[in-house]
């Protein structure tokens, strides 16, 4: 859809400096570029944008991130990774390599693991999740695009099989008709596309551009420690003395099998999902709790994306294809664009 705009508002530009440009392209969050009207600024998607959602975007709006200072867990996510590999990098490794016997090749597996589950999970923390462009089908202009009464209707579509439907609402935040299974996370203040929740971990939505990565970085975080463990094991099956002689490697076997309880529960559920063909915000409005912790996993029958075969519907999420970004952060921003305005 071709974007609409609207008349400059602001008859004096204030052109930024070329300082506040290279902070911006730093770090931009609610940036306005000290000027009345940024909107009518000639600019990156990624700097309006940073005013109308709940994201700071970094390094010229590549990765993202959203400003919620009460939750810095993402942080802690990154020392639960860091911490073990200095640990196995200063006291497990160079003994291995100076000894080998069979060590090696776990060391090998164990670090080529570690860089899988960093690089998945910066792609699931920092990646777009698939965002919906904003300001897309407005209503009486004329009015100060107050939204007629049908707006407000939620309209119920027949699905491609019998008993089936599907449900398109409209977002009067974004300005603009969800598609199926999308929705509003007031967190980041946008659409996602197939949204499946809000992470706190990642600071970011799962939802169809990062889904895949969110899942990899579950797997291979469960790879990631079981060759921790068995690595430290190693270590402590030939130690003369045992336990005495490595406690550092007795630490890292009780940190490993700590760290992967937590991603191997939530993979487990993940899957379980997927084979239902359902996202976890359908399934928690199904059962009618906010908590799905101790429920079990059941289809739902008016699922209209549910081909009714569980390995079908994993293989349609492991090749779905990602899809284009919608809500573009590194074209150029045209003067008075609505796509990226803050409406009344």
């Amino acid at each position: 859809m071709r974007r609409r705009s609207s008349p400059s508002t602001s008859p004096h530009r204030t052109e930024p400096s070329r300082l506040q440009l290279l902070l911006l392209w730093l770090v931009a969050a609610d940036a306005d570029l000290g000027v009345p009207d940024p909107s009518d600024t000639p600019q990156r998607d990624y700097i309006p944008l940073s005013r109308v959602t709940n994201y700071a975007f970094l390094l010229g709006g590549r990765l993202r991130t959203v400003r919620d200072r009460r939750r810095p867990l993402a942080l802690a996510v990154l020392l639960v990774l860091v911490v073990p590999l200095v640990l196995v990098s200063v006291f497990e490794t160079p003994p291995a390599w100076r000894k080998g016997q069979g060590r090696r090749s776990l060391n090998v597996l164990f670090y080529y693991f570690w860089c899988v589950t960093l690089g998945l999970f910066v792609r699931a923390a920092t990646g777009d999740p698939g965002c919906l462009p904003r300001n897309m089908h407005l209503a009486q202009e004329q009015r100060g695009f107050q939204l007629p009464q049908e707006y407000y209707n939620v309209v119920q579509l027949p699905g491609p099989r019998a008993g089936t439907v599907v449900q398109a609402k409209y977002c009067r935040t974004c300005r603009l008709w969800r598609p199926p299974r999308a929705a509003h996370c007031s967190t980041c203040n946008c659409c996602v596309a197939v949204h499946d929740h809000h992470c706190v971990w990642l600071n970011n939505c799962v939802g169809r551009r990062n889904y895949r990565y969110f899942l990899g970085m579950l797997g291979s975080a469960i790879a990631t420690c079981a060759l921790l463990i068995a690595n430290c094991g190693e270590h402590l099956r030939r130690a003369p003395r045992g336990a005495r002689d490595a406690p550092v490697a007795v630490l890292l076997i009780a940190w490993g099998g700590l760290a992967m309880v937590y991603p191997a529960a939530l993979l487990g559920y993940h899957v379980a999902m997927a084979a239902t063909q359902q996202t976890t915000r359908e399934y928690l409005a199904q059962i009618g709790s906010r908590n799905p912790v101790l429920t079990r996993v059941r289809g739902n029958k008016s699922n209209a994306c549910d081909t009714g075969s569980a390995w079908r519907n994993l293989a349609l999420l492991w090749g779905e294809v990602r899809g284009p970004e919608m809500q573009t952060t590194r074209t150029r921003h045209a003067p008075g664009d609505w796509a990226t305005a803050q409406l009344p």
